[in-house]
């Protein structure tokens, strides 16, 4: 479900990112990506962590708590570490891109959250919390598989 976010996203600030950063365009999938990934990361750390209201603060349209914000500080900075380390950009690129995408894909989420039939904790279960290897439910079946062997 997040990879259509992304792929609306690149859509609607990919060229704000490039007019704004001058990196070229071929750059934009990798970008997309680690931002995707860190998001994803950090989210799946949060909800292990016992943290979903958090998130849910996060990723709802009300002004965030601490924990919000602490968790939207934790996301910006990996996403800055790893457009610097696997993309090779510069901190400043990567600052601003960070600056333009994640408000932007925080937003997207917000409005997916509010706009729906379920609750924001199953929305965003949904989300980052699949069966998938890079949701909770794959993420769980490696730690318990690695207990039970």
């Amino acid at each position: 479900m997040i990879e259509e976010f992304l792929g609306k996203l690149k859509s609607e600030v990919g060229g704000q990112i490039s007019g704004q950063t001058d990196v070229s365009s071929s750059k934009m999938d990798g970008i997309f990506s680690v931002v995707g990934d860190v998001v994803k990361k950090e989210a799946t750390k949060e909800m292990l962590g016992g943290n979903i209201s958090g998130l849910m603060d996060l990723f709802s349209d009300k002004p965030n708590s601490a924990s919000g914000n602490q968790i939207q500080s934790n996301m910006f900075s990996g996403i800055v570490s790893d457009l610097v380390s696997k993309l090779g950009l510069s901190k400043s690129q990567s600052q601003t891109i960070t600056e333009i995408a994640l408000p932007a894909l925080i937003s997207m989420i917000s409005k997916k959250s509010s706009g729906s039939s379920k609750d924001t904790g199953s929305v965003l279960t949904d989300m980052f919390g699949g069966d998938d290897k890079g949701g909770i439910g794959g993420m769980a079946k490696d730690l318990l598989g690695g207990f039970l062997k």
